[in-house]
């Protein structure tokens, strides 16, 4: 089954929240974290998980950021209700560029 591969620019709701969960005998790391994109008066919510080594990225990341995720969504089914949760493929906060810094680099 191929997958759609979005790429998505939102701002993140809350802190990511950061776990694990065993797999295998292995521990895998996972942050799990939500975004909010604004259509004019309307929002939509995108929950986020990246797993593995890519959770690191998120450790920086505070609320308000404009971040952007590569991925896939992926819908679960538990407790007879079926949650849409898109699975982060790679990810990064974008940085805004103020008259400070853009002085600094020149």
């Amino acid at each position: 089954m191929e997958r759609e591969m979005l790429n998505i620019n939102a701002n993140l709701v809350k802190e990511p929240n950061f776990t694990s969960f065993e797999r295998e005998g292995e521990e895998v790391q996972v942050v799990n974290f939500t975004l909010v994109k604004k259509y004019g008066k309307g929002k939509e919510y995108i929950n986020c998980s990246a797993y593995g080594e890519k959770t690191e990225v998120a450790k920086d990341f505070e609320k308000g950021d404009l971040i952007h995720v590569f991925g896939y969504f992926k819908d679960r089914e538990y407790n007879g209700k079926t949650y849409k949760n898109f699975v982060v493929k790679s990810y990064n906060k974008i940085e805004k560029k103020d008259n400070e810094e853009i002085s600094e680099e020149e």
